[in-house]
């Protein structure tokens, strides 16, 4: 079995930047006038899936650090994506 390594400061650095996005949650929130529905129960997902891919991105650094780097590209992934959908509804 392989030992988990500790977390290094710069990596929680990366992470804790990777997920900042969500702050804009609230002009996102209002940007998105528009749409309804389904759109909307996406945005409002949103920011539990932020906290969830942090969370998890910490915890898969020590024994799969790969895997954290996948979840953290696709956060920031996520991110533009909420933007868009805010934004044109799309």
């Amino acid at each position: 079995m392989k030992e988990s390594r500790r977390v290094p400061v710069w990596v929680t650095v990366v992470i804790i930047l990777a997920a900042l996005p969500v702050l804009a949650f609230p002009a996102m929130l209002s940007a998105s006038k528009a749409i309804a529905g389904e759109e909307r129960y996406f945005l409002w997902i949103y920011p539990a899936y932020v906290l969830a891919a942090a969370l998890l991105a910490y915890q898969c650094y020590g024994r799969r650090t790969v895997m954290t780097w996948i979840i953290v590209f696709l956060m920031i992934l996520t991110h533009g994506a909420m933007w868009v959908l805010a934004t044109t509804g799309c």
